[in-house]
C-alpha cells in the first residue's frame, strides 16, 4: 500500500511538472522601468487567467492597459499555453504594458488646401451639368416634335412601298383549271 501511494505521488508529481511551463519575461512598464522575472504557467490556464497572472506580475490594476507579449524576434505572441516555449534568462519574452493607442502617432486634424480645391471643382462641375439640363429642358418639346415627324415620314414611306408591292402581287386571276398538269 505504501509503495502504491509512493508510485501515485510520483506519477502525480511528474504530471505536475509536465503540465507547467516556466518562462522568463522582461517587463516593460508604463513608467519606463524594465525588470526580468519568471512566470510559471499551468496547462489548464485560460487566456484570461494568463493575462491576469501577467498583470499581477506587473502590478497593473488598470483594466484599460493593453498587454503586448513579444518573442525574441519581436512578433506578438498570444496569451495561450500552447504558444509559449521554454526559454532562458538570456532570451526572454518581452511584455509591454501600454495605454490604449499609445503606439499610434496622432496626425494633425486639418483639411489641406488641395481637398478644398477639389471640392470646389466638384461643385463647379455639378453646377455646369445642372445649367446644361435646364437649357435642354427648354428645347425638349421642339426636339420631341421633330423626332415624331421624322419617324412618321419614315413609316409613311415604308407603307407606300409595301402598298405598291401588294398591288403588283394581286393582279393575277384564277381561271378555274390548270393549263398544264402540275408535277406533284
Amino acid at each position: 500500500n505504501e509503495y502504491k501511494s509512493y508510485l501515485s505521488r510520483m506519477v502525480n508529481s511528474s504530471d505536475f511538472l509536465r503540465s507547467k511551463k516556466q518562462i522568463y519575461v522582461k517587463l516593460k512598464l508604463i513608467d519606463g522601468n524594465e525588470e526580468l522575472t519568471s512566470v510559471v504557467i499551468d496547462e489548464n490556464y485560460t487566456n484570461n487567467n494568463i493575462k491576469e497572472l501577467f498583470k499581477l506580475k506587473c502590478d497593473v490594476n488598470d483594466e484599460f492597459v493593453v498587454m503586448k507579449l513579444r518573442n525574441q524576434s519581436g512578433s506578438i505572441v498570444p496569451f495561450t499555453y500552447a504558444s509559449f516555449e521554454n526559454n532562458t534568462r538570456d532570451s526572454p519574452y518581452v511584455l509591454e504594458a501600454v495605454l490604449p493607442h499609445s503606439s499610434v502617432k496622432r496626425l494633425p486634424r486639418s483639411i489641406s488646401n488641395d481637398a478644398t480645391y477639389s471640392i470646389e471643382d466638384q461643385v463647379r462641375g455639378l453646377a455646369a451639368r445642372v445649367t446644361a439640363l435646364e437649357e435642354a429642358m427648354v428645347q425638349l418639346p421642339a426636339k420631341r416634335k421633330e423626332k415624331i415627324e421624322s419617324d412618321l415620314a419614315q413609316i409613311d414611306g415604308q407603307i407606300s412601298f409595301l402598298q405598291k408591292k401588294m398591288d403588283q402581287a394581286t393582279k393575277s386571276s384564277w381561271e378555274g383549271k390548270f393549263l398544264r398538269h402540275p408535277l406533284w
